[in-house]
């Protein structure tokens, strides 16, 4: 079974230079964002590890208004993929954070023409996740991108009720993204509350 376990401040570099090639500008945070969230201590950055081999990582924060995580950035390493361990990682998460409710995942609109995502939607679904019936806005530096949301229940949890995922967006928004000046406008977008 893979092991996820906690990555030392110091050793994010290596981390942030994948993200930088794996993750598209518009959805990357600056370097001294992270380093700024990993100290206040709810932000976890966790390396997947099998057999002694590190092969992916995980960013996750852990909300302070509800019992849930908050899947921020998933990677496997490049020469890992396609190996069959997506599954074997959220296995893995699942048994390890157990006493959540569950994980949200922020996901690209489904389009036809991009593979990758509707790829990564079926297997999202496969594991259980379900699209939550919001209308879902990721903030960043040049203002919003519309995503879908999605939350994967741990335990048999029941889906979070929609005011109770709005507490958990202005919570995320609040720790992860309170340098851009205009979260608040994007949570108002989001909530439908001008």
């Amino acid at each position: 079974m893979l092991k996820l376990e906690p990555v030392e401040i110091q050793n994010f570099k290596d981390v942030y230079e994948d993200m930088l090639e794996q993750f598209p500008a518009c959805e990357m945070k600056d370097y001294n964002t992270f380093i700024n969230l990993f100290e206040q201590g709810q932000y976890k950055l966790l390396s997947v590890v099998d057999d002694n081999v590190r092969i992916g990582y995980l960013l996750l924060y852990e909300s302070s208004v509800e019992n849930v995580l908050w899947l921020d950035y998933i990677a496997v390493f490049r020469q890992y993929q396609s190996k069959g361990y997506g599954r074997m990682i959220f296995d893995s998460l699942i048994n390890q954070f157990n006493t959540y409710k569950g994980i949200y995942l922020e996901v690209e609109k489904a389009d036809e023409s991009v593979i990758n995502t509707i790829r990564r939607i079926k297997f999202y679904k496969s594991l259980g996740a379900k699209k939550l019936d919001i209308n879902y806005f990721y903030p960043n530096k040049d203002g919003c991108i519309e995503l879908d949301l999605y939350f994967l229940p741990f335990c048999k949890a029941e889906l979070p009720l929609k005011e109770v995922s709005f507490r958990v967006i202005k919570d995320v928004f609040n720790a992860l993204h309170k340098e851009l000046r205009h979260i608040d406008n994007v949570y108002c977008k989001i909530t439908g509350q001008y």
